[in-house]
């Protein structure tokens, strides 16, 4: 999915990143060595290159699984409401 809204970001179409679920794991991930084949480091640092700044990571998902954000993940914590004011504000959500 990641692959997916740096493409769409390419076409200059607006992109949100939500985390929630068990997705906000990657949010907990630790920081591996760029040319690690398993680094998800450099796509994530290419987000604002992409103008993807709205990464957004629902706190109670964290919360309940006893999650922490790893400092440099470029995204920020948040309530539920937020997250479903972006989207339902979008125009197309794909989910993963």
């Amino acid at each position: 999915m990641l692959d997916m809204a740096l493409v769409l970001a390419t076409f200059e179409c607006p992109v949100s990143v939500i985390l929630q679920n068990a997705g906000v794991s990657w949010a907990s991930l630790p920081t591996m060595p760029d040319k690690s084949p398993l680094a998800l480091s450099g796509k994530l640092k290419s987000l604002p290159l992409y103008d993807i700044d709205n990464v957004l990571i629902d706190e109670n998902s964290c919360k309940e699984r006893g999650i922490k954000v790893n400092d440099h993940f470029p995204g920020k914590l948040c309530e539920r409401d937020q997250i479903l004011d972006c989207l339902n504000i979008s125009d197309v959500v794909l989910e993963a």
